[in-house]
């Protein structure tokens, strides 16, 4: 008996030739070092090749929010004018000691562009993929802590940084208070989780 003819017809499935859609993410960070650092490890973590770190940089004594927020307008416009521009627009901000801090949400909203908040500091966010932290913390301590505990030298992030821990740190962020003011959050509190979920879709 012939075998072949007992056998079903099978579907031959062509490959198609398919383009992949990266969605664009600017994301300018008030940080030099460690927010760039992040977003680079979590993009490639999770594939995300078309989101780009913006790392603005300051002058004077401190990071300015609105400078970020003028900064990310810049540059979404540069690219919008180029043909390609970005899908989202981000700007990492920390609560710290801004006394600016509303007006650049301010301007972020009216330009529409999405604000990440950490409170006290971004630290948090890195904190919550090793622990939880619900307590009040200055952002001294916070360092202190991914320093003792975690490997981390200044602002750097150590080379085994858990990235695939971030969906712990997205449960943990989800459980703080719901801030009245996005200027305003409570201590310890990161919206961060916001934008790690734009990275994923």
């Amino acid at each position: 008996m012939n075998r072949r003819k007992n056998q079903a017809p099978q579907r031959i499935s062509k490959s198609k030739n398919r383009r992949v859609e990266y969605r664009k993410i600017l994301i300018a960070t008030e940080g030099t070092n460690t927010e760039p650092q992040y977003f680079e490890g979590l993009s490639a973590h999770l594939n995300a090749k078309a989101v780009r770190v913006l790392n603005v940089k300051t002058v004077g004594v401190g990071a300015d929010p609105l400078r970020i927020v003028a900064e990310a307008e810049r540059r979404r416009d540069r690219e919008l004018k180029s043909g390609d521009g970005y899908d989202e627009v981000w700007c990492v901000l920390d609560v710290d000691r801004h006394a600016n801090l509303q007006s650049a949400c301010t301007r972020a909203r009216k330009s529409d562009i999405d604000v990440a908040i950490s409170s006290p500091c971004f630290e948090i966010w890195l904190l919550w993929h090793y622990e939880e932290c619900t307590g009040w913390r200055e952002g001294k301590a916070l360092l202190q802590r991914l320093k003792d505990k975690c490997g981390f030298t200044d602002k750097n992030l150590p080379a085994m940084f858990p990235y695939s821990s971030f969906p712990d740190a997205v449960a943990r962020a989800e459980r703080c208070e719901v801030p009245r003011d996005e200027h305003a959050p409570p201590n310890p509190y990161s919206s961060v989780f916001r934008l790690v979920k734009k990275m994923q879709a």
